[in-house]
C-alpha cells in the first residue's frame, strides 16, 4: 500500500507542478512590512518518463543582479514513504493531493533549528504559495508571498501590489469540502466543512491579491499548532490549507479545503 501511496503522491507533483513558473517574491516582516521583493523564475523539466526532475530557481532583483539554485529530484532516491525529500534540507518533504495543492514542510520541530514550511495554492495555470519561517528560538521570522504565473511575466493575473492590507472581509457561509493527508501519504475521503478564519489567537496577515495568513506568533515543543493560509480565488470561491503540527513538534495532517458561496 505504501508504494502505491508513494506513486500517488510522485504523480501529484510531476502533473500539476513541471512548468516554468514565472512570478514574484515578496517577503513580511512579523509586523507585516515589506523587507524584500523580486521577480523569479521556477522552472521544471523532466525525461519522458517523469522519473527523473531537474528544478531551477533564478532570482532578478531590482538593481540587475540575479542569483540561480537548482535541484535534481529522482523517483527511485527523493520519493519517500512520508514524503517528496529535499535535497536541499534533510528534514523537509513535500506532499501533494490529487488537486495538485501541497506543501513542502519541516517534518518536527526542534529547539534550536530555523523551521519553515510552504503552502501551495493552484488554479489553472496560476499557482501561488505562502512561506511562514520561524527562527532558532521558534519565534516568527518572516512570512512570504509567491504569486506565480505559467503563462509569463507580467501576468494578467497578479497585481504589482506589495503591501499588505489592514483587513479582508469573508463571508460567513462560505462552504465546501476538506480532504485531509497524513504523514504516511493517506488521503482522507471529503467531507463537509465550512470557513473558520482565523484563529482568534493568532497573527493574521491579509496579503495582496486575495491571500491571507494566520500563524502563531511563537511556537514551541510541548505546544500544538497549526498554521493557515488561504486565498480568495474570486468573490465566491475561497482555497484554504491548513497545517498541523502535534505537542511533540512532528508534522501530523495537512488539510485542504476547496470552499464557495
Amino acid at each position: 500500500m505504501s508504494t502505491d501511496l508513494k506513486e500517488q503522491n510522485w504523480q501529484n507533483f510531476t502533473l500539476y507542478h513541471l512548468r516554468n513558473w514565472h512570478g514574484i517574491w515578496t517577503r513580511y516582516s512579523p509586523q507585516g512590512e515589506v523587507t524584500d521583493s523580486f521577480k523569479s523564475q521556477r522552472n521544471f523539466h523532466s525525461n519522458p518518463e517523469k522519473t527523473e526532475i531537474s528544478q531551477t530557481n533564478r532570482y532578478i532583483y531590482d538593481d540587475g543582479r540575479t542569483d540561480e539554485q537548482s535541484w535534481e529530484f529522482n523517483e527511485l532516491s527523493n520519493n519517500l514513504s512520508d514524503g517528496l525529500f529535499h535535497p536541499q534540507n534533510q528534514s523537509m518533504r513535500g506532499v501533494f493531493f490529487g488537486s495538485g495543492h501541497a506543501a513542502w514542510l519541516t517534518t518536527k520541530l526542534t529547539t534550536g533549528s530555523y523551521f519553515a514550511i510552504e503552502l501551495f495554492f493552484i488554479h489553472n495555470q496560476l499557482r501561488h504559495s505562502v512561506g511562514i519561517v520561524y527562527d532558532q528560538y521558534g519565534s516568527l521570522f518572516r512570512t512570504a508571498n509567491i504569486r506565480e504565473d505559467a503563462d509569463g511575466f507580467p501576468s494578467q493575473y497578479w497585481s504589482t501590489q506589495l503591501n499588505q492590507l489592514p483587513e479582508r472581509n469573508f463571508h460567513s457561509t462560505y462552504q465546501g469540502s476538506a480532504v485531509t493527508i497524513t504523514p504516511d501519504l493517506r488521503i482522507s475521503a471529503p467531507v463537509p466543512t465550512q470557513l473558520h478564519f482565523p484563529s482568534q489567537k493568532d497573527k493574521t496577515f491579509f496579503l495582496p491579491d486575495g491571500v491571507s495568513v494566520s500563524c502563531s506568533d511563537k511556537v514551541s515543543v510541548g505546544n500544538s499548532f497549526i498554521l493557515a493560509a488561504n486565498w480568495l480565488v474570486e468573490p465566491s470561491t475561497v482555497q484554504q490549507l491548513l497545517i498541523s503540527y502535534d505537542e511533540g513538534g512532528d508534522f501530523s495532517a495537512l488539510t485542504l479545503e476547496l470552499l464557495h458561496l
